[in-house]
Order: C-alpha cells, then structure tokens, then sequence
C-alpha cells in the first residue's frame, strides 16, 4: 500500500518499547496463533494532549483478509478507547476502508507529515475536533526513547 512502508511488526516492537502502545488487541484462531492486531498510541494535536490516538498498525493475515477480522478489531478497539475517556482516533490508510467506521476529513486537523495528508482521517469519540498538527507517537518517526 502506498501509505505503508510494510514494517508494521517493527511498528508495533517500537511502540511497545517507547511505553507509547495504548492500546493492543489481536485476533487469534482456533490453535491460538496471532492472524490479526490493531494498536493505538497517543497523540498531540498542536503540541497538546487532547486525549486522541493513532489507530495503527491495522493487520491482518494476508490469506484471511476479507474476512472482518479487521473490522472486528477496529470495532472493538475504538469502542475500549471510547469505554476509557478518548476524545478521538486518527488513521493513515485507505480513506474507503476506514470512512465506513466513520473517520473523515476534519478541516483544520492535519497530519505532520505531508505524505499522509491524502489518507489520514479522523473521528471524534466526543466533543469537539481539535485544530492544529497531529503528531504521532516517537516510534512513528524512529525515534523510541
């Protein structure tokens, strides 16, 4: 995917190291072997914590996409984030995917990477939608300390 550099594994390692993984729930099957995950780490929108996430990565077993794995983690993630006080999630990927769970384009509300812009999307969980840069969390950018 054009908006993936396909080292999500590496993502997950870094934020989990950095203390920046939120949020992490996997999709296991019958044998109990991991074929899906989604994580969540804080943000900052305009050097601020405003009490939004990053939804990412998104994964799932290539041979079983299609399958509503991914749909069920995002489900279930967005709505613990929601059950514990988050103010929003923000996404990087596919803007047809995700705007059917509701994530859109907020003017006002912007990636800091110029690349992402085109497939970043947002959703308040509640209130207003803040205004400014969203930063990701420092595994994002390489940097886990």
């Amino acid at each position: 995917m054009p908006f993936s550099d396909g080292d999500e594994q590496d993502l997950v390692d870094a934020l989990r190291a950095a203390g920046d993984l939120a949020l992490s729930l996997v999709a296991v099957d019958a044998q109990g072997k991991v074929i899906g995950h989604v994580g969540f780490s804080p943000v900052t929108i305009a050097g601020q914590d405003h009490g939004w996430f990053q939804m990412a990565p998104v994964s799932v077993t290539p041979e079983l996409q299609h399958r509503g794995i991914g749909s069920a983690l995002i489900r279930a993630g967005v709505d613990q984030l929601r059950e514990r006080g988050a103010q929003g999630v923000a996404v990087v990927g596919n803007p047809v995917y995700y705007e059917r769970f509701g994530f859109a384009v907020h003017p006002g509300l912007a990636p800091e990477s110029a690349h992402d812009a085109q497939y970043f999307r947002a959703m308040p969980l509640t209130g207003a939608v803040p205004q400014g840069i969203l930063r990701y969390a420092r595994a994002f950018y390489g940097d886990p300390q």
